[in-house]
């Protein structure tokens, strides 16, 4: 195990899963004290600081007090695919948090959000200042939770994230090697590999700790919105599969996400578009 000074940065990352460990190795690779709290800690690495909780219980957030982190990194989901597993998730652990005076003592802190919230559903451009949803029940849980922690963390920013893939082989995948394809093959579609969603956390937390100043929110999505059709044929074409037949899916969204503002803070994507990202898995994986 790695030593650290107690003048390290530390981050405490309530809610602690695959993107969480992988900010969480960067950090620890650079000198950063990283505790961590999940409902089951075994996965997490040996020099993380393992902290057996959930945080959707107000006991187990009232005990990450005494940490006195510099930053905290949130990384909801919901419990349920429906309102109150929406609510239970996003909005109501913020809430404790800010009610606890966990937030309101930090550095600065990190929210990943998702481009769900956008209202634009007719496939045109959607930046940060771009209008929000007020139809979409589920999304109304995510908006306050971002209002919240906002309002209440100093140097708070919210990552409003699109699709994360990364996991091989992943839903799309997975499904267009059983024959599905998308029945609305011009639908827009956007996404960021966890890689590269990871290391925007990082790259907002490092700017913190160096004294800059992020904006309050950040689209989170690569450099290339592409349209469904086009995904789909190309990695069709690529894994040599058959012919596809249409399925339906659940809520289309359809809009292209712009990361403009996270590129001209300084962030450059490892995986600027999906073919990039693709192409790197199928590397990995397939012989």
């Amino acid at each position: 195990m790695r030593e650290v000074s107690v003048s390290s940065p530390h981050v405490l990352m309530v809610g602690c899963g695959d993107l969480g460990i992988r900010l969480g190795k960067q950090l620890a690779a650079e000198g950063w004290r990283v505790s961590a709290v999940r409902r089951r800690v075994d996965p997490l690495p040996d020099n993380f600081n393992a902290i057996t909780g959930d945080y959707t219980q107000r006991a187990d957030l009232t005990g990450l007090i005494d940490l006195q982190p510099d930053y905290v990194v949130f990384t909801p989901l919901p419990t349920a695919r429906d309102s109150a597993g929406y609510y239970q998730g996003y909005a109501a652990p913020v809430a404790q948090m800010a009610e606890l005076g966990l937030l309101s003592s930090l550095k600065g802190g990190v929210l990943v959000s998702s481009t769900r919230v956008y209202a634009q559903a007719g496939g045109d451009w959607v930046d940060e200042s771009s209008p929000l949803t007020q139809t979409d029940p589920l999304a109304a849980s995510i908006i306050e939770a971002e209002r919240q922690f906002l309002a209440v963390c100093p140097g708070a920013t919210v990552l409003r994230a699109s699709g994360i893939y990364g996991e091989w082989p992943g839903m799309l995948i997975q499904r267009l090697q059983k024959g599905l394809c998308s029945p609305d093959p011009e639908r827009i579609s956007n996404r960021i590999h966890r890689d590269d969603l990871a290391g925007i956390m990082a790259f907002c937390l490092r700017r913190l700790e160096q004294g800059e100043t992020n904006d309050p929110v950040y689209i989170a999505s690569d450099q290339r919105p592409s349209q469904v059709g086009e995904v789909e044929a190309w990695l069709i074409q690529r894994l040599g599969l058959s012919a596809m037949k249409g399925v339906a899916t659940s809520r289309l969204a359809n809009r292209r996400c712009s990361s403009q503002l996270l590129r001209s803070a300084g962030y450059r994507f490892s995986y600027p578009d999906y073919q990039t990202g693709f192409s790197a898995l199928m590397a990995q994986h397939l012989p």
